[in-house]
């Protein structure tokens, strides 16, 4: 209201004195028309009074060309001022619908964490998917909400289940479990926090199905994973370190570069993995099943391999050093040389390429039919 109010008398003013201008030119025009007319000689006059009807009529154009120009710049202040209160009106539409969004985003949190606690599985199953739901409308809520889930985890599947827990009760956690793993790795990972992993240790997994799963870096130290089935898996870089694997099915799954020290892998089946520089550092891996896995680079340092089989494993580089390899399989191995089982224990049980001997400070086994000297 200020500034129409300012402009008003500003306008008429302006006008006044652009009217006043042009008065005053088309009066000189008219005195100095009439001047040449009066002196010059007749045969001048017209041509006279053409110059002056010239003069009158450039005036006037400048005249209008200026009060034009003027006026253009009105109508292009007047514009700007009209787009700049569409903007800070576009500004704060965008601010209350992000204000509106945030309070209907916290206002799901709040409902979804509270039914996670429902007895009833779709009650909860639709609480998880809920909470999927908000990690990928909210980027700045999608790692809270992961370790929400990994919690989640934590809390319903400790190691030592209370004996009281009812059988179908573990079976409803169990489900939910499972759909909580699988939203956790079809997450978008490009919004994850620098340097953080999903954290999954010190609870019981025993015999879940993670087949195809990519929890690549994930925390699994500790973790209670026997008879569990990691088909395909991708386990990359994950930390399963004194963790329980036993009778684990892991056929073709990715353990690249995974941490697996102090693990107890009795039993376990490794046909067709990738353990390429896997950590297996004191790991019980007695009548484990490694047939066809790339072990290229692989660390056994201390490990116990008694009764494992390595056929058709690749076996480039692999550290046995202090590894015990009584009653191991290794006959149709590739790229297993000497020196890889000098430092290594075994005896005439252990079954090697017959391109190798077996080490000097290995024991011989006495047979009970055979006569002792």
């Amino acid at each position: 209201m200020s500034d129409n109010k300012t402009d008003t008398p500003r306008n008429s003013f302006i006008f006044l004195i652009s009217f006043t201008v042009f008065a005053l030119f088309i009066i000189s025009s008219v005195m100095v028309a009439y001047f040449l007319w009066d002196i010059s000689p007749s045969d001048e006059r017209l041509k006279n009074e053409m110059e002056a009807l010239k003069t009158t009529a450039t005036i006037f154009g400048v005249i209008a060309v200026l009060i034009n120009a003027y006026y253009a710049a009105k109508r292009w202040e007047a514009m700007d001022k009209s787009a700049d209160a569409a903007n800070k009106t576009a500004k704060a539409a965008l601010q209350n619908a992000q204000a509106a969004q945030d309070k209907q985003i916290t206002e799901r949190f709040a409902k979804a964490i509270e039914q996670l606690g429902n007895e009833k599985i779709e009650t909860r199953l639709g609480a998880i998917y809920t909470l999927e739901r908000i990690a990928k409308d909210s980027k700045d809520d999608h790692w809270t909400i992961m370790e929400v889930l990994t919690a989640f985890v934590r809390v319903n599947a400790p190691l030592k289940l209370q004996e009281e827990v009812k059988k179908e009760e573990v079976l409803k956690l169990r489900t939910a479990i499972r759909v909580v793993i699988t939203v956790i790795e079809r997450r978008h990972r490009e919004n994850d926090l620098e340097d953080s992993m999903i954290d999954l240790s010190e609870t019981n997994l025993s015999e879940v199905n993670l087949n195809k799963v990519n929890l690549q870096g994930a925390n699994f130290i500790g973790t209670n994973l026997q008879a569990a089935e990691f088909k395909e898996a991708n386990l990359q870089q994950a930390n399963l370190s004194s963790a329980n694997l036993e009778d684990a099915y892991l056929r073709k799954a990715n353990l690249q570069e995974a941490n697996l020290t102090g693990t107890n892998l009795q039993r376990a089946k490794f046909p067709g993995a990738n353990l390429q520089e896997a950590n297996f550092l004191g790991a019980n891996l007695q009548g484990a099943y490694l047939s066809g896995a790339n072990l290229q680079g692989a660390n056994f340092w201390g490990a116990n391999l008694q009764g494992s089989s390595f056929s058709g494993a690749n076996l480039q580089a692999v550290n046995f050093q202090t590894a015990d390899l009584t009653g191991a399989y290794l006959e149709e191995t590739k790229n297993l040389e000497q020196q890889q089982i000098e430092s290594a224990k075994g005896d005439r049980t252990t079954i090697l390429p017959e391109n190798l001997q077996p080490p000097e400070h290995w024991k011989t086994k006495v047979l009970p039919f055979e006569p002792q000297r």
